[in-house]
Parts: C-alpha cells; sequence; structure tokens
C-alpha cells in the first residue's frame, strides 16, 4: 500500500520474513485450490514524526516506544489483498477476503509456532501486527 506513515525499510531479518510470509501464503493458497492473491504492507519504520502525524489522526497504537521505530516491525492488512493476473493478463476469479485472512492468519501461526516471529492481531486497525525474531 502507499505508505503515509512509515518508510519503506526493514531490518535483514524483518525482510527475510516478509518474504517467507509472501511466499509461504501464496502456496498456501495454491494447495488449498485457491486463486493467488498478494498480501498488501500497511506500515514498516516510523520516524517519531510519523508517530505523532498517527497520533494527531487518533491512532490508539502511536507510541513512542513502538516497535515499529527499529525497523524490525510491519503491519499487513487482513481486510485487503491485490489479485494476481494469469499469463494471458486477466484476473483470476476472487476469493472472499474471509477466506484470504483465514489462511494469512493460518500462515503466520504457523511462523509463530516456529520461534520466527510475534504476532499480534489488530482489530481496529484491520492488520496483523508482525515482528522478527529471525
Amino acid at each position: 500500500a502507499k505508505l503515509t506513515h512509515s518508510i519503506p525499510y526493514l531490518t535483514e531479518g524483518a525482510a527475510e520474513l516478509l518474504d517467507m510470509i509472501g511466499k509461504n501464503f501464496l502456496d498456501s493458497l495454491e494447495s488449498k485450490g485457491l486463486n493467488p492473491n498478494k498480501i498488501i504492507v500497511t506500515s514498516v519504520l516510523r520516524t517519531q514524526e510519523d508517530i505523532k502525524n498517527l497520533q494527531k489522526s487518533g491512532n490508539p497504537n502511536a507510541v513512542k516506544n513502538s516497535a515499529h521505530c527499529y525497523a524490525t516491525t510491519f503491519d499487513i492488512t487482513y481486510a485487503r489483498y491485490d489479485k494476481i493476473q494469469t499469463k494471458q493478463f486477466r484476473f483470476c476469479e476472487s476469493v472472499r477476503t474471509k477466506t484470504l485472512k483465514w489462511v494469512l492468519g493460518e500462515v503466520l501461526r504457523d511462523l509463530r509456532n516456529q520461534n520466527k516471529c510475534y504476532v499480534k492481531y489488530e482489530k481496529r486497525q484491520r492488520c496483523f501486527h508482525i515482528t522478527t525474531r529471525i
């Protein structure tokens, strides 16, 4: 997504985790016979100025000591996904957002159980807040 309140930068471990999540998500969709979709990252590294702007907008998660300040944490929305086009440049049949959220949740649960990350479900912000352990 367009990053309006963060900078597209992650530590090497966080970038590796994000790549792993994307790959595992696509693999899981394929194994379930579902059409491919891409995850959407909505927040990455935040500066103190980014945090101040988020606080002004009323975001309750915008705190000075946010994990986003260390480039080890990112947010992935569970409310929107990007459909992947086929080789013929046509969009595949849509998969319900609820189904995609469930698959993404499974992927994140598995990575959390492998001690690769911490995951927080943010209902109000409609995202998974993920911190690397790699």
